[in-house]
């Protein structure tokens, strides 16, 4: 697919090169000529992006240096148009002789293309990123028809994250807006049908999940209604990556078994990579009777495909008349309850604006690094400006002039996109394999979109950097240039490369500022105080199905716990349903009997999580009232106890004290609809991650068993050793167990913040680069004003002007100039205060601190920067500089 794009790109750039090249051929003779070269694209496309592009180029040169037959000299000229009077100065311009003057400059040459390549390298791998995450489609048939849909609690209508399965069927059934909706939940699987156990990552899928995605398999088929039923035959489909992995995408694989939990399922499909990156493994969820029958059993998250023409509002109201009409019928359980319903590539990417600001910075990069070239191209028209004045005085149109270093240019924006295009290769490789919180990162990698997106950049840098400088050039008259011979002293001689430099300084000030913005905003979500310790706490996982007897599960984490706990150097060892995350948070409401509450409605909502007692231990949280949850009976029937943390104390309690009190979630059946005992009252903790207020949370001190698949958490004083006999201190308790997210706690929680790290970092890069060009700039600035000023300086030297005095008056012009920029970057600061405030934390977008930091920094750049001009033009000699003019 994407050979045959890149062919039919190429193709229609040289069609529309050869219509502006050669109107005057033949019909004939130009249908000869595209149909030739469509037949070398297909042939250079099928070995990759190079010989392609090298192709295009050498025959679009062609064209370009095509000569029109020449008119008969008693033919009266037609009048030229100024677009067709450039284009024949184009032509008159060989493009060997602009290599030429190329290579006679090659410092100059070297330069430009590598501030090019850079600005293309950085450009075209964030638009990657951009286009892979947020841009493109998902990879599903008619994927603006995939929705999330997701149940809406009574009270608040938040969404929650759990569907139950009976709830699913109804809306299949009921729904008017929906093809099909489906669900599904993670599983980590342990296979034993190889040598070891092996751990993958597993989703169990319900009925018509594939139907909703639309997407075949590459290999076998999916799974049948016969399997998806309770009861049915033990199927599974593999993805791609495990396919390769496990069986070097051998076709024997379909047919071949796994083993999970003593059972074995046969391998029916393989589905692609770009289906879900993270599953390994698909099993069909083969829902029990019982379980259809338990409404309020929610544990799915939902998906579905629209009918054709079906809007997310129509479909929002379609669910919820479906919710009114089951309310009737099941009150207890589905009165007050809706529906959410989401876009599903919204709903996967999540918020992105970190990535948008990244996006935006390094194209403040791409114009710093324009403006830089341009300012080069500037200083070798400067240098050039006998040449080309005489080119003019001889007859030279100012169009075949500015066609000169137009070409040159142009030349060099090709040689730079190319070699961006080879550095964003490798950029976007690395992205792949240090970005692992990425969404979609499966799909990432360098397509025809981002060469077409490269080249597009690669045009505007010829334009911006060669035509432009061009035409400010030659604007003066050929016998003023002659007579001056390039020199230009003081006035406005300077005004292009003046304003390219201030717009330099500009841009490098936002940058920097930017930069110190989000590192000072990260600092402060790194030093939040969680309300725990992560020192020397390891986290992991052992395998285990929600479909095994509970009772087997609660034997084997309490045998865990208390072989781990015996390993030297361990303090404290426990169990918790979630980690702190920002997305991981069951949220229930609760009522404490005589309580009326902070609304005045008896309930609240709270966060969830359960827990053994050994968990907040290990991360050495504050007891702040009351006692730690007793020692459990295994029995899930017995006593049930709770701890709660102060925000939920303080809330619901409004400083009375809860130890002791009774609780119980609203509108739940089952287990979780006994009462909990209140033990304990502990401190805040950072559960929805460092940037989210504190709100009131449940810990749950549940029997083993209750969550099958938890994190297992373990203080320890010697970390490399425990890591090191972890798989054998659990293969001692079950050889069938897989030990896996092996990792210490204090990186899970890092992973939380990844992204604004991730800015930071990015945002403080390439204000690094915007620093370095904004000093380049400056230098080349005034080193060629002090070039081209030297009889002046000559002349003040003679009349007794001492070199300090000289040193100054640069330094004032250079200050002068950084005012303007400093002023128009703080103009540009103010116009983007509402888009840094939406990633920055606990600090202001225009806190006068970070951006007088920022100018004393830009200020010392620019000093140094011009400070070596100056010192060499206070060093002129008067008689030499005199003599010299």
């Amino acid at each position: 697919m994407t050979r045959r794009l890149s062919s039919r790109a190429a193709s229609r750039v040289y069609r529309v090169v050869q219509r502006a090249t050669a109107r005057r051929l033949p019909a004939h003779y130009a249908e000869e000529m595209r149909t030739t070269f469509d037949a070398m694209a297909d042939e250079a496309a099928a070995r990759g992006f190079a010989p392609i592009a090298a192709l295009l180029l050498r025959e679009s040169l062609d064209l370009l240096n095509a000569r029109r037959p020449p008119s008969s000299p008693l033919a009266p000229s037609p009048p030229r148009q100024p677009a067709a009077r450039l284009r024949d100065a184009w032509r008159a311009v060989r493009v060997r002789q602009a290599v030429r003057a190329l290579v006679r400059r090659p410092g100059f040459t070297a330069t430009a293309v590598l501030a090019l390549a850079a600005g293309t390298a950085a450009t075209t791998t964030v638009f990657t990123l951009v286009d892979t995450v947020v841009i493109k489609p998902l990879p599903y048939p008619h994927a603006d028809r995939l929705v999330a849909i997701q149940e809406a609690s009574p009270a608040t209508r938040e969404r929650v994250s759990l569907i139950a399965p009976i709830r699913l069927e109804d809306w299949q059934r009921m729904s008017r807006a929906f093809a099909a909706v489906s669900g599904s939940y993670t599983e980590a699987l342990t296979d034993t049908s190889g040598a070891a156990p092996e751990r993958l990552d597993g989703r169990r899928v319900g009925p018509r999940y594939f139907t909703v995605f639309g997407t075949d398999p590459i290999a076998g088929r999916t799974f049948t209604p016969a399997e998806e039923q309770f009861g049915g035959p033990a199927a599974a489909v593999i993805s791609e990556g495990f396919w390769t992995r496990r069986f070097a995408r051998a076709s024997s694989a379909i047919g071949t078994s796994l083993t999970f939990g003593g059972r074995a399922y046969s391998i029916v499909g393989v589905m692609p990579a770009t289906f879900a990156a993270s599953i390994d493994v698909w099993l069909p969820a083969q829902f029990a009777p019982g379980m259809l029958q338990v409404r309020d059993a929610r544990f799915l998250t939902g998906v579905g495909r629209l009918k054709p023409g079906i809007t997310l509002a129509a479909a929002h109201d379609d669910l919820d008349r479906v919710q009114r009409e089951l309310a009737v019928t099941y009150p207890k359980t589905d009165d007050g309850w809706s529906a959410q319903v989401w876009d599903l590539k919204a709903y996967r990417i999540g918020e992105q604006s970190g990535l948008w600001l990244v996006f935006a910075a390094v194209g403040l990069l791409w114009l710093i690094a324009m403006t830089n070239v341009a300012g080069l191209v500037l200083v070798e028209t400067h240098r050039r400006a006998r040449e080309l004045a005489i080119r003019l005085a001889i007859g030279a149109s100012r169009a075949h002039v500015v066609g000169i270093v137009a070409q040159e240019v142009l030349l060099i924006a090709l040689a730079g996109a190319a070699l961006g295009v080879l550095g964003a290769s490798w950029l976007v490789a690395l992205a792949k394999s240090t970005l692992a919180t990425l969404p979609r990162l499966a799909e990432l990698g360098l397509d025809s979109r981002a060469a077409i997106f490269a080249a597009a950049t690669g045009f505007v840098a010829a334009v911006l950097c060669g035509v432009i400088p061009a035409l400010a050039a030659t604007r003066r008259r050929p016998a003023s240039l002659v007579a001056s011979g390039g020199r230009v002293v003081r006035g406005g001689a300077h005004r292009w490369q003046r304003g390219l430099v201030a717009a330099q300084v500009a841009l490098s000030l936002l940058l920097s500022a930017s930069a110190t913005l989000l590192l000072r905003s990260y600092y402060n979500l790194t030093h939040v105080d969680a309300g725990f310790s992560t020192d020397g706490v390891i986290t992991f996982h052992v395998g285990a199905r929600w479909d095994e007897d509970r009772p087997r599960v609660g034997q084997l984490q309490a045998a865990i716990l208390e072989g781990v706990g015996r390993m030297p150097g361990v303090e404290a060892a426990g169990l918790v349903s979630f980690l702190p995350d920002p997305h991981a948070t069951l949220r229930y409401r609760v009522k404490i009997a005589g309580l009326a509450g902070p609304d005045g409605s008896g309930t609240l909502q709270a966060g969830q999580r359960t827990i053994s007692v050994g968990y907040l231990r290990a991360l050495q949280v504050q007891l702040v009232a009351g006692e730690w949850c007793p020692p459990l009976d295994p029995d899930l029937n017995g006593r049930r106890y709770a701890m709660v943390n102060r925000q939920f104390a303080d809330r619901f309690g409004a400083g009375m004290n809860l130890v002791g009190h009774e609780m119980r979630y609203v509108e739940v059946q089952g287990p979780m609809d006994s009462a909990l005992t209140i033990t304990g009252v502990i401190g805040d903790l950072a559960e929805d991650g460092p940037e989210a207020a504190r709100t009131p949370f449940v810990y749950a001190c549940e029997p083993g068993g209750t969550w099958p698949d938890p994190n297992y958490v373990v203080r320890t004083s010697d970390a490399a050793s425990f890591v090191a006999n972890l798989s054998s201190v659990i293969h001692q308790i079950d050889p069938s167990r897989a030990v896996f997210a092996v990792r210490p706690l204090e990186d899970v929680i890092h992973d939380t913040v990844e992204a604004p790290r991730m800015s930071a970092a990015m945002v403080g890069a390439f204000a690094g680069g915007a620093l370095l060009l904004a000093a380049v700039g400056l230098y080349g600035l005034f080193t060629l004003i002090v070039s081209e000023s030297r009889r002046e300086i000559g002349v003040r030297l003679a009349l007794g002007a001492q070199p300090d005095h000289v040193v100054r008056l640069i330094l004032a012009d250079a200050g002068r100039l950084l005012a303007i920029g400093v002023a128009i970057g703080l103009a540009l600061a103010f116009a983007a205060r509402d888009a840094l405030a939406r990633v920055l934390f606990r600090v202001a977008p225009l806190d006068p601190v970070t951006f007088v930091a920022a100018i004393g920094v830009l200020a010392a750049v620019a000093v140094t920067a011009v400070a070596l001009p100056a010192i060499r033009a206070s060093r002129v000699a008067p008689t030499e500089a005199l003599a010299a003019d």
